[in-house]
């Protein structure tokens, strides 16, 4: 009865670790990032910087004859703005399975997102002064590594191994899944907050 119960544990662990390899063809790197592939922050700096994505007209407080100017500005506006700003990852020497990768910050799978603003508050101006309605976005540099990774293991998408004779293209293009395998390394200015101001300036 052990003996059966041994033959049968071995037989669905064997199932198991067959059936979860992929074939990523043409893929034939060691090694290939996917969707489930987790953006890790290992270090991050301490400041942050302003971008300023959009800048409206210029109001001026005339400097003589009055004691302050209130103004409003009133105007809907839509700006879309990269999440990352000079990401590095090398796709060359590590592909992407997907059509995106959640958190990317590479250049070819950058997020954007859109930053809507209704101005129509008031700022008051001391003489000489002048107020320009601004959209901004906060951001800092980050670096970090991606988590889980698609790992070559040998086989051929054709069930032979890479020593066996195929008519087909000699591709190892199968893959199999590691959560835990780290596989590349990231860093970027990354957009960690957004907001509509008035830039008050002499």
């Amino acid at each position: 009865m052990k003996i059966k119960h041994i033959a049968v544990s071995l037989l669905a662990i064997t199932s198991t670790q067959i059936f979860a390899d992929e074939c990523l063809y043409p893929n034939n790197a060691p090694l290939v990032l996917g969707d489930g592939s987790q953006k890790i922050i290992q270090q991050q700096a301490r400041n942050t910087w302003q971008d300023w994505i959009w800048r409206g007209q210029v109001y001026k407080c005339q400097s003589v004859g009055v004691q302050r100017c209130d103004y409003q500005w009133s105007k809907a506006v839509a700006t879309a703005y990269a999440w990352n700003i000079g990401g590095t990852l090398n796709l060359d020497e590590l592909p992407v399975v997907g059509k995106y990768l959640p958190g990317s910050i590479n250049g070819g799978f950058t997020k954007t997102k859109t930053l809507t603003t209704t101005f129509g508050w008031n700022v008051s101006l001391e003489p000489g002064y002048s107020a320009q309605p601004i959209q901004v976005v906060t951001r800092r540099w980050m670096r970090g590594v991606y988590k889980g990774v698609y790992v070559q293991t040998g086989g051929m998408c054709n069930g032979s191994t890479k020593w066996a004779i195929s008519p087909r293209p000699d591709r190892t293009s199968m893959y199999r899944w590691d959560a835990n395998r780290i596989g590349t390394s990231w860093q970027s200015n990354v957009a960690v907050n957004s907001y509509a101001t008035y830039h008050v300036f002499k």
